[in-house]
């Protein structure tokens, strides 16, 4: 692995609006939502309001003059404090650990599920013995106050009096790697509208029936029932009669838990709604819209009422997932176009603890990515249509993983993102502000929760006893490439996510169960072998499976081998 500087794009510089200096370089990213006509559907919600969310027609990027990694020798034109005066917000990094994912792994295989106590006491243990020197420095410098500090990130948002201190006193401190701008993430653009009403024949949307999922259902016996996924987005309505929140969380752009309670779940911008329909939404309105109907579902919302976010507020919603949700999938249809670092940390760290980090790739289309998606340790999702064509938007790229700076040392010098695709064009889910309304929405935004729903029933359908790089293996060995390529591309990635195979791969690679004590007597059947549908096909029994023509069965044993070696490493990315 080569060291190198992180890619610079460009900065569109918002407007000063009389915040800290800092924010003269706000970073415009954004949900990973709709590129095109977005349709809405507006149906008559709590007094009678309807609600229309809005769609990104870009991302910006995200890394730019906002990450300073450089030696403590002198102040740089790149530094989130070069040329500053008065107060600024920043985020300090320190040390990471070198290899997270082996804190709770037994024989290099890391923990099942969420199930990872003792890596998250790990992960704290080194984030605040990192930090232990700089608590220090700023206790006894004036200028300098620590605000919050993130285990997940190994990180802390401070505020400096750039008037007193400079960059180079905070990197001459013990254990600190770089200083990086609180970056901002905003929505970018507006909503067209439609009513759409809820059919009356119980069949499930388009892109469930594009990937299989119903078959799924049948042949694996589970909905999701087992299973936690946390969603990080703009927000959930508690109002749609489809939505059924397990946990809420709200954290403001400092990434201060504003709210945990339930009854006070929103969502003014209508995207996190969608995804969450999408993900675990069920079929009281007449169709079934969520790949995972029976998961636990978590809202995390780490927007503001403006459609805004920073970094932090992202971290604290990814720590929240990690605990308190401990879920075993954590869904980010949101992103910072081209390879910020900042990503970096949260990401592997995530992974650590047991959870499968999927992210949607990005709506900048050919030769082009969003973090944290194109971070090597997420599972990248790109965007197909009804046919399985890719949509212009929709993000590919290979990844030179130099372009992060300083990467990890176990990733390869290059790969491939997305890592599969899912249904992200004209996409039917649950409509914010609405009892039963839907919203269509297209975007890689709209793909990625196929892909977290089809990883919640593979944890669900193993009883939550395989790793989350197996799971991750199950989808990208088992997707379904139209031309049967035995690479990934930068179109596709590895293929378009096939659920009931994915399901298949991961229940043949699940170790078996802990014995038990029995009651069998002698000649007893008790060998539990079942006579359900589980040959992993993705072969449907009548016409509820509905996929894309040229997407035709996979058998999930060709993937047995490599999901079952659990490895941390990497599966189906085209290493080099």
């Amino acid at each position: 692995m080569t060291d190198g500087q992180p890619r610079r794009g460009s900065v569109r510089r918002s407007p000063d609006a009389g915040g800290p200096p800092s924010r003269d370089r706000t970073v415009r990213v954004g949900v990973l939502v709709a590129l095109g006509v977005l349709l809405v559907a507006l149906a008559a919600g709590p007094g009678g309001v309807a609600a229309a969310g809005h769609a990104a027609t870009g991302l910006g990027a995200a890394d730019a003059a906002v990450d300073d990694g450089a030696p403590p020798t002198a102040e740089q034109s790149g530094s989130p404090l070069a040329g500053a005066n008065g107060t600024v917000e920043l985020v300090v990094r320190f040390d990471p650990v070198d290899d997270p994912a082996a804190l709770g792994a037994t024989d290099g295989v890391p923990p099942a599920g969420a199930d990872a106590t003792a890596t998250v006491a790990d992960l704290r243990e080194h984030a605040a013995a990192e930090r232990s020197a700089f608590e220090s420095f700023a206790a006894d410098r004036p200028g300098v106050s620590v605000e919050r500090e993130f285990w997940l990130a190994n990180a802390a948002l401070v505020t400096v009096d750039a008037d007193r201190v400079t960059a180079a006193d905070l990197r001459a401190v013990e254990n600190v790697t770089r200083l990086h701008e609180n970056v901002v993430v905003e929505p970018i653009g507006s909503a067209g509208a439609r009513q759409v009403e809820a059919e009356p024949d119980g069949r499930a949307t388009s892109g469930l029936r594009q990937i299989g999922a119903p078959t799924a259902w049948r042949r694996f016996d589970t909905r999701g029932a087992g299973a936690t996924v946390a969603v990080a987005d703009t927000g959930v309505s508690r109002y749609h009669q489809d939505i059924d929140l397990a946990g809420w969380a709200s954290f403001d752009g400092n990434g201060t838990l504003v709210s945990d309670d339930v009854s006070e779940a929103f969502d003014p911008d209508g995207h996190g709604t969608h995804v969450a329909g999408t993900v675990a939404g069920g079929n009281a309105s007449g169709t079934h819209i969520g790949v995972a109907p029976e998961a636990s579902l978590y809202g995390i919302d780490a927007f503001d009422e403006n459609g805004t976010a920073t970094f932090a507020a992202v971290v604290a919603a990814m720590e929240h997932a990690t605990t308190t949700a401990d879920a075993d999938v954590l869904q980010l249809s949101l992103g910072a176009n081209g390879t910020f670092r900042g990503f970096v940390g949260p990401v592997r760290n995530a992974r650590a603890t047991g959870a499968l980090v999927v992210a949607a790739v990005g709506n900048e289309g050919a030769n082009a990515s969003s973090s944290p998606a194109n971070a090597y340790d997420a599972v990248a999702v790109g965007a197909v249509d009804s046919e399985g064509t890719v949509p212009p938007f929709s993000g590919g790229q290979r990844v030179d993983a130099a372009a992060f700076g300083a990467p990890p040392d176990d990733w390869p010098d290059s790969y491939v993102v997305p890592d599969v695709s899912a249904p992200g064009v004209r996409v039917a889910s649950a409509a914010a502000g609405t009892r039963n309304g839907y919203v269509y929405r297209q975007g890689t935004s709209m793909a990625a929760p196929h892909a977290s729903g089809v990883a919640a029933l593979a944890v669900a359908a193993t009883d939550g006893r395989v790793a989350a790089p197996t799971i991750e293996a199950a989808l990208v060995d088992t997707a379904v490439h139209p031309t049967n390529a035995t690479e990934p591309d930068t179109r596709y990635g590895n293929g378009v996510v096939d659920a009931p195979a994915a399901v298949g791969a991961a229940v043949e690679a699940t170790p078996p169960a802990e014995p038990t004590d029995t009651n069998d007597t002698v000649g007893g059947n008790g060998d539990g072998v079942g006579t359900g549908d589980v040959d992993g096909s993705s072969a449907g029994d009548g016409d509820t499976d509905g996929r894309a023509p040229g997407f035709g069965a996979v058998p999930a044993l060709a993937a047995v081998v490599a999901v079952a070696l659990a490895s941390r490493f990497r599966v189906g990315r085209g290493r080099d």
